[in-house]
Formats: structure tokens, sequence, C-alpha cells
């Protein structure tokens, strides 16, 4: 018995060491970037700086600087800029860079992502690589449109119309939606709209309909969740 319960602690103590070396907060030499997904916008045709905080866990009485690099797994497709390194000053365990992202055709209201992670370094413990999402700024009212699938998501295609003037005017359009991921899915599409008349269009190329859609802004409802039932769904909606 008094060999069981040694053995016992032995495994015991074995597992506790193996569980504190898998935890972050008590490894020595760590660094990792702040926790993110961290988001900022962009002002329309300018340009935005975003900052990033890089945390070690002990301090030292010299600089460190450090490799970064962005992650090929990143959606971002707007002109940016991002240092080759980042920099802990002497006698701090905090240091920054800097992202540079400018506005241009590709960048709009939906969140686009920048991946930065550290190159690895013999010696380090590295933390995981930081999400920044950038999204262009709108100075109007930001809409959702929420288009849901169905089974056919290939049958769907939309217009958004701008109903202010003389004639109406499309002025964004989208679809059709082939491939066996977009079946019984939740598109998301924003638009920064002016106050005016609007109206929203969904089709259905087989005419049996079976998309459902709505547009929200934040809490508030212009078109609730309708589903279309024929080749054609509309409605209209106006941003005071």
């Amino acid at each position: 018995m008094k060999k069981y319960f040694k053995y016992f602690a032995i495994v015991t103590a074995a597992l506790m060491f193996n569980c504190e070396a898998d935890d972050p907060t008590t490894l020595s030499d760590y660094v990792g970037f702040e926790i993110g997904p961290l988001s900022t916008t962009v002002p329309k045709n300018a340009s935005t700086t975003k900052e990033v905080n890089v945390y070690a866990s002990e301090e030292a009485s010299t600089e460190r600087t450090y490799s970064i690099q962005v992650d090929p797994a990143s959606t971002l497709k707007a002109k940016y800029v991002v240092p080759g390194t980042v920099t802990i000053p002497a006698n701090s365990k905090v240091g920054t860079f800097s992202i540079s992202v400018t506005d241009d055709d590709t960048l709009g209201f939906v969140d686009q992502s920048l991946i930065v992670r550290f190159q690895a370094e013999a010696g380090l413990n590295f933390g995981n690589p930081v999400k920044v999402n950038f999204a262009e700024e709108c100075l109007e009212t930001l809409v959702l449109l929420s288009i849901t699938t169905d089974d056919w998501p290939e049958e769907t295609t939309w217009e958004l119309y701008d109903l202010s003037g003389a004639e109406p005017t499309v002025i964004h359009s989208g679809g059709p939606y082939p491939g066996a991921a977009n079946r019984k899915k939740v598109l998301p599409f924003r638009f920064c709209l002016s106050a005016g008349e609007y109206g929203i269009v969904i089709y259905d190329v087989f005419g049996d309909g079976g998309t459902s859609y709505e547009v929200t802004s934040g809490t508030t409802v212009y078109v609730p969740k309708t589903a279309s039932t024929s080749a054609e769904s509309s409605a209209r909606f106006t941003i005071k």
C-alpha cells in the first residue's frame, strides 16, 4: 500500500509540472500580442494607423527586438504597411508597433482581417497571432442586408435600389452564389447609406423562391425577415 501511494504521488507531481509548463503565464522568456481580435475603421480615401501592444513576461536591462510577419490567412486586400520587427524598450515589459492601412475600392464596410504573428526564435516562447480587423468608416447609416439562402443558392441574385431620384437606380447588387458551401447560409452585406428611400429586390431564377432576407442597422429593423416565394420579392425602406 505504501508503494502505491508513493507511486501515485510521483505521477501527480509529474502531471502538475506538465500542466504548469503549458500555461503561458508561468513561462519565462514569454512574448505575446495583446488579446484580439482588434478592430478599427479607415476614413474614406484616407489612411489610418492602428497600434498593437506586445507584452513580455520579464523585464530586461537592454531593449529586445523580435521579428513579426503577416500570416497568409489574412483577408485584407487594401494597401497596408506592417513593420518587420517590434521592440520592447529596456527595463520594460511592453512594446508597440503600428499598422498603417489606406482605404481604396477593395476596402468596404465588412471587416477584413490582417493577422500578424511572430517568427520563431530559439529559446523564446511566443504567443498566438493577433487578428486586426479593418473596415471603411461610415459617417452616415451603416445598413446590414442579411440574405439566408436555401438549398439552391445558385438561383439567387439581388439588387439594392436608390428610390430618391426621378428613376430607380441600382446602387449595389450580388449573386448568384453557387457551391455547397453557400447552401442554407446567412450572407451578410453592409452598405453606408445616406437619408432617403431605398428598395431591395431578391430574384430566384427558377421562380419558386426559398431565400429569406432582412435589412437592419444595429437594433433598427428596416425590413423584417421576409421569405421569397416566387421569382421576385421586394421591399421598400426609408432612412431618416
